[in-house]
């Protein structure tokens, strides 16, 4: 366990605005000092693939005039609000330290778990000066530390400029804190900063952009209340939402956006999930949850489609037709992707936007602080999950009744009933251990990968037909991607019939 967890929330903006924010909490006069802080790991990056960073900071301050020196190891929980953060205190530096010693760090340092066992192999990495403003306010019951840092990261030749509000915890309720964030985004430009100054030195240091992040498992436990349980699920959600703001808004990443949309279809099929019990708190997350993935909805449809479907049909089209054909699919390419740019667009606005700031540290504080139960919370969670299961799995069945004579439309509604039965399986697994949920969950997957495909070829015909609606000279591409999705279709029907047969005779697990 670590000596401490840092429990901080960063804030990012212009300079101006953060600095405005940070007089905007009152408290004492703030101290300022400077901080010059080393990054160290292995060539290889034994320590950032395992999630730790480990630093020295040299401190010289007006009340501070020999610097102090700290060694501290920090584990990053991923949840853009904790970390695990092991540090003490080295000797004055007299020039000649080298690398930091491991046996420096305290002895309840998890020093096992970095994959090294010389030190030797650790070389510094990057670099960060920043100079902090700080003071101790109060928030509710909460007592924060602020932290105005400006400065910036160097890695070689390479340079990225820092501004930041820092709040960490330092005593009472993390609501409390969460709750002054949201306090200052009312008023000021600002927005949840999700990458720490680690993660942004690592890509500085090798070109790289923040990766996208897929779900983590959930462990329930059938002790669990249902209020914890449903924190662990909220918790679970929130890590992967807050670890795919930077990619989309970054990187553009088209993998981020999709894990994104996965994040809150996860978070509202628990909400919807367990709604009975449920009150105003998780309703309005819901529908936060439901208002973002519809504005991301857009750039996930054209993604896939200039990512996954047109290139298929397009290497579908040889021939000497291709000429022909081939110019009115290009034709069709580019001004998909011209729409593709002002769907990203739009995406990064929400991400920027107050409301979905706002919904963000709502949902980190329903993840920490729990209470979004409202009702019959002493209820036994597994009969309360086995209930709702039951539920789902007769919505989905009788959605899909007749599948083999279904149209198009009513498809899509199976594939809805059958997302939100996946996701209830997969948050409920650990309360009904044996074989028999594996076998559930693979065939539902392979069920809903089906119907996946089936789905994004049916877009991929609206998209091309809303795009040669715009401009005649992709007519034909948009015909010859609406033959492709019907002789797909055709083909595909087999296989679709059979993986819902074997899906209606698999036992449930619960």
């Amino acid at each position: 366990m670590p000596a401490t967890v840092e429990v901080e929330v960063k804030l990012t903006g212009s300079p101006a605005e953060l600095s405005a924010a940070f007089d905007d909490l009152g408290g004492p006069r703030p101290a300022r000092e400077q901080l010059l802080t080393a990054y160290y790991d292995t060539a290889e990056g034994h320590l950032r693939r395992r999630g730790f960073a480990l630093r020295i900071r040299s401190r010289r301050g007006a009340r501070k005039p020999i610097p102090n020196r700290e060694l501290t190891l920090k584990r990053d929980e991923g949840d853009g609000l904790t970390r695990g953060e092991w540090t003490s205190l080295l000797p004055p530096a007299t020039g000649d330290e080298g690398a930091p010693r491991l046996d420096q760090l305290p002895p309840e340092a998890p020093v096992g778990d970095l994959g090294i066992s010389d030190a030797d192999l650790l070389i510094p990495t990057f670099l960060t000066d920043i100079e902090r403003t700080k003071k101790e306010v109060r928030a509710g019951d909460a007592l924060v530390e602020a932290s105005l840092d400006m400065g910036r990261i160097s890695a070689g030749d390479r340079e990225t400029p820092i501004a930041e509000l820092e709040l960490e915890l330092l005593g009472g309720p993390v609501g409390d804190m969460l709750a002054g964030a949201r306090a200052l985004l009312e008023e000021r430009r600002l927005r949840i900063g999700t990458r720490s100054k680690a993660a942004s030195g690592t890509d500085l240091l090798l070109g790289t952009s923040p990766p996208a992040v897929r779900a983590i498992r959930v462990k329930l436990d059938p002790a669990d209340s249902i209020d914890a349980a449903l924190a662990k699920v909220v918790r679970a959600a929130s890590i992967q939402v807050t670890g795919n703001l930077a990619p989309v808004l970054e990187a553009g990443d088209p993998e981020g956006v999709h894990q994104l949309r996965v994040s809150l279809r996860r978070l509202r099929s628990a909400l919807l999930f367990l709604k009975p019990h449920l009150g105003s708190r998780a309703a309005a997350l819901n529908r936060e949850a439901r208002r973002a993935l519809k504005r991301l909805g857009p750039a996930r449809d054209l993604d896939v489609f200039l990512l996954e479907t047109l290139p298929l049909v397009i290497e579908a089209s040889p021939g000497a037709s291709w000429v022909r054909r081939g110019t009115s699919l290009l034709r069709l390419r580019d001004a998909a992707r011209a729409r593709r740019d002002a769907a990203h667009a739009s995406a990064r606005k929400l991400i920027l936007g107050r409301r979905c700031n706002r919904f963000v540290l709502d949902l980190l504080r329903a993840a920490h602080g729990g209470g979004l139960v409202a009702r019959d919370s002493d209820e036994s969670l597994v009969d309360t999950a086995r209930d709702r299961l039951i539920r789902r799995h007769r919505s989905l069945m009788r959605a899909g009744e007749g599948f083999e004579r279904l149209a198009e439309p009513e498809r899509h509604r199976v594939r809805i009933a059958l997302k939100k039965l996946r996701y209830a399986c997969d948050y409920s697994r650990t309360l009904f251990p044996g074989p028999a949920v594996d076998t559930c969950l693979r065939r539902l997957s392979a069920l809903q990968d089906d119907l996946g495909r089936l789905n994004d070829a049916s877009v991929a015909r609206r998209i091309s037909q809303e795009l040669a609606a715009a401009d005649p000279l992709a007519a034909e591409g948009a015909s010859r991607v609406g033959d492709w999705y019907d002789r797909w279709a055709r083909e595909a029907e087999a296989g679709l019939t059979e993986s819902w047969r074997t899906f209606v005779a698999t036992e449930p697990f619960w």
